[in-house]
């Protein structure tokens, strides 16, 4: 009984390596011991790298023009983790951009646009993530989250976006019952001011 135990035990290890070699984006460990939870909410940081990794099949040194989360439906956000990103990063020396979309927290398309843009956030000032913001708006501005049957938003909402003079990262809920958006430094996540409907 105890051979018979060690025969199989080596058979499903085989069986595993073997499907990994056929499958060979997925790890052993994930094919051998699924996962209970899929990791499906993503940060903002997290999802950025997803794109970037991307973007570099394309250029070198490409840099980020604009992202931010998608709406799912959802009321999450709390943990600065939504499932939907979308965004556009400049392919600089192609002077062409990569227009990204991940769901679920997986790049589930791309495609190589012909516009190029000269106002980029660089990756050296990229550093605050969506975590850290979302509780700094909680604490200091009691930002709560859109619900379920608000047509515009649920939950908490992220972009990373920049004007002709700043980068801002910025988090979207409600102050008081009315939609509110603030915005901080993605380098040093110092406040840089936010806006509230009437």
């Amino acid at each position: 009984m105890k051979w018979e135990l060690i025969i199989v035990s080596v058979l499903v290890v085989i069986g595993c390596i073997g499907y990994n070699l056929l499958v060979r984006d997925k790890s052993v460990m994930d094919l051998c011991v699924p996962s209970a939870v899929e990791k499906t909410d993503i940060t903002l940081l997290d999802a950025y790298f997803i794109a970037m990794e991307k973007a570099k099949a394309f250029d070198p040194r490409p840099e980020l023009i604009f992202m931010n989360s998608v709406n799912d439906g959802e009321v999450s956000g709390s943990d600065g983790k939504r499932g939907n990103w979308q965004g556009y990063i400049s392919l600089r020396e192609t002077k062409k951009s990569l227009i990204f979309a991940i769901k679920k927290g997986k790049l589930i398309s791309y495609r190589v646009g012909d516009t190029a843009y000269e106002l980029t956030i660089k990756p050296s000032s990229i550093k605050i993530d969506s975590s850290l913001i979302v509780k700094s708006a909680i604490k200091e501005f009691h930002l709560e989250p859109s619900p379920k049957s608000d047509s515009f938003s649920n939950g908490f909402h992220f972009r990373l976006i920049r004007d002709a003079e700043n980068s801002f990262i910025s988090v979207d809920g409600l102050i008081d019952g009315k939609q509110a958006e603030i915005y901080y430094n993605p380098e040093t996540g110092e406040y840089m001011g936010g806006v509230q409907s009437n």
